[in-house]
């Protein structure tokens, strides 16, 4: 069975990587060509005729329409055409100053043998992508060459759904922020292409229908047989031709190896990172060495440095790499300039912020940030999150992970959702060092001791937790509890009764907060607020 003849439009898009300019006839592209010929005296009717862009002449159009021909191709740059071309005549050019014969050769490959032209310009098109990727022009490179190649609309995204590069084709350009948001989470992918590892060992381009009368070719980014990616080529449906497939599948292979490449280069630079902030926080390095390392990574030493320490909470909790993973993407979601870490069952992360600040609010917002992601997908373990005061020096970035993890540990006690910040534990900070002291344990029996061992005392204990967090306002701390004023004044009665406490003393309200403080540390109430 012979393969039909393509029409014009696709024969050209085929044949050439370049742009066709229409000067006319532009609505006959999609009749079918019979031959491709170099002169006049050769040419039939239903043929298209090459010609130098030099030969562009009034009378040679003249005759090319008077014989039929169903077009005519100037190779090269022309000049302006002062006499109006024949109305009946197709005119197109391409700028490039291709010979005549390889011209024709290409496009006759086409006309006689599709499936070997297409190879061969399925070849031609990796070739291009392939010195593009090695020259270093990333996936919005990439992306911007299969636009102008296609003239489609391309989109590169990774395992879950995030747009890595994009890059709009002129007649999807008004309305391309409305095909993205369409498109921007896994949920838009045809089925077949959600098991990452099934459309990995088998990647193949599929065709889908898109609101608004739009169509797209999208094709997994195969990496170690895993789908760690979609490309998707994006256009009007029923448009989508040959060369839009060859584009999105060897894009697809070229986007692989880009992938990969980045990828290696991240996973050296946190390697790096990594043993720079190991050997920091064992003292291995001199202070000049220090430096020296710290400027090969790019950290600016003119900036302090937060340390923040993450770790899941729970008894079957997910795994540390799928942590690191959320850390890594708020760093990136942020464009915050770090060094992550794994170590042991925790990830560890110091964050660049400005000397001397107040708080470090942009650092706390990207823990909060980890926190919240953690919660969105594992709702039934959550993570926690100590942080450090600011480190204004590499030398103080010990005491900070030192602060950081003590932080961490507070959390985990108070089950914290939000990240704990070293300076707001206050007093906490002292009674940590002194945790396994029996005077300190001695110390909250004395105080709260009667109160434990009292029947409902703990409903007791968490009175005087309100009393002491509204700064003694009866009123206030009613409204905490969700009872009368007058029933706070009772249980308080009830407390100085059974404790023997005289809360009108300062010296009593001090070792009572002191004593409720070494309960909750203790595990005995949650909330880290003073």
């Amino acid at each position: 069975m012979s393969t039909p003849t393509p029409p014009l439009k696709d024969l050209l898009r085929l044949a050439f990587p370049e742009r066709v300019t229409w000067l006319t006839g532009e609505a006959a592209g999609d009749l079918p060509i019979h031959w491709a010929a170099l002169s006049l005296a050769e040419a039939r009717a239903g043929d298209l005729l090459l010609l130098p862009a030099q030969a562009a002449d009034p009378e040679v159009f003249a005759e090319a329409s008077e014989k039929g021909l169903a077009a005519v191709l100037l190779l090269g740059e022309t000049a302006a055409i002062d006499t109006p071309l024949p109305p009946a005549l197709p005119v197109a050019r391409i700028s490039k100053e291709y010979d005549a014969r390889q011209a024709q050769r290409l496009l006759l490959t086409i006309l006689l043998n599709q499936r070997t032209a297409l190879h061969e310009r399925g070849a031609r098109l990796h070739a291009q992508l392939s010195q593009l990727e090695a020259e270093g022009r990333g996936l919005d490179g990439l992306a911007k060459a299969m636009a102008d190649i296609s003239g489609e609309g391309i989109l590169v995204q990774d395992k879950r759904g995030q747009i890595l590069a994009e890059c709009a084709s002129s007649a999807l350009l008004s309305i391309w922020d409305d095909v993205i948001r369409q498109l921007d989470s896994l949920d838009s992918l045809p089925e077949a292409l959600l098991d990452r590892r099934r459309a990995g060992s088998q990647p193949s381009i599929l065709e889908q229908e898109i609101p608004g009368g739009l169509a797209r070719l999208v094709i997994p980014i195969v990496v170690g047989e895993v789908a760690r990616g979609y490309l998707s080529l994006v256009g009007i449906a029923g448009e989508l031709d040959d060369l839009d497939h060859l584009v999105a599948e060897q894009g697809a292979l070229v986007c692989a190896v880009e992938m990969a490449r980045a990828k290696a280069v991240r996973e050296a630079e946190k390697r790096l990172k990594g043993d720079l902030l190991t050997v920091l926080l064992q003292e291995n390095l001199t202070p000049r060495d220090a430096r020296l390392w710290a400027q090969a990574v790019e950290l600016d030493l003119s900036k302090a440095h937060i340390a923040l320490r993450f770790a899941w909470d729970g008894s079957a909790p997910p795994s540390r790499r799928r942590l690191e993973t959320i850390v890594n993407g708020e760093v990136k979601r942020l464009g915050l300039k770090t060094i992550v870490s794994a170590m042991g069952t925790e990830v560890v992360c110091f964050c660049e912020v400005p000397l001397n600040p107040s708080r470090p609010e942009r650092a706390l917002e990207f823990a909060q940030g980890v926190l919240d992601q953690g919660q969105a997908e594992y709702p039934h373990d959550p993570i926690r999150c100590g942080a450090s005061n600011p480190a204004q020096e590499l030398s103080s970035w010990r005491d900070a992970f030192r602060q950081a993890g003590q932080a961490l540990e507070m959390a985990r006690r108070f089950e914290e959702t939000r990240p704990l910040y070293f300076p707001d534990l206050s007093v906490y900070r002292l009674l940590f060092q002194f945790e396994h002291n029996p005077e300190l344990l001695a110390f909250q029996e004395e105080i709260l001791g009667p109160l434990l061992a009292y029947e409902g005392g703990r409903d007791l204990i968490q009175t005087l937790e309100a009393y002491f967090e509204h700064n003694g306002n009866l009123t206030h701390a009613a409204e905490a509890l969700f009872v009368h004023r007058n029933t706070l004044i009772y249980r308080l009665e009830r407390i100085a009764g059974i404790a023997g406490l005289d809360l009108d003393k300062p010296e009593t309200r001090l070792a009572v907060q002191l004593a409720l403080h070494i309960y909750r540390m203790r595990g005995g109430l949650r909330g880290a607020g003073d």
